[in-house]
């Protein structure tokens, strides 16, 4: 079993012709893998993990500020985009 966090599986379904299944079905069999197992290893090194899911610095440090009060707030959409010198109309 890999790191990867298998807690909670879903089912995904991919639609292919009859051959391309049959080719799907040979390659994992030739791998001694599951078809899941053989879609999804390309794709495992791309996927966040846990370490990815966590907020960075600058994050946690912006929730900081958010729940301290120590951000700036604006009475309007309209407010907002001037402060960030943004014509909402352009």
């Amino acid at each position: 079993m890999s790191s990867h966090s298998h807690d909670h599986k879903v089912r995904l379904t991919v639609e292919c012709s009859f051959d391309e299944r049959t080719y799907i079905k040979m390659l994992a069999a030739k791998k001694h893998v599951t078809i899941s197992e053989l879609l999804l290893a390309p794709l495992r090194n791309i996927l966040p993990t846990e370490d990815t899911r966590k907020p960075n610095a600058e994050t946690i440090e912006a929730l900081e500020e958010s729940r301290n009060g120590k951000l700036e707030s604006y009475e309007t959409l309209d407010d907002f985009w001037n402060a960030m010198g943004i014509d909402p109309n352009a």
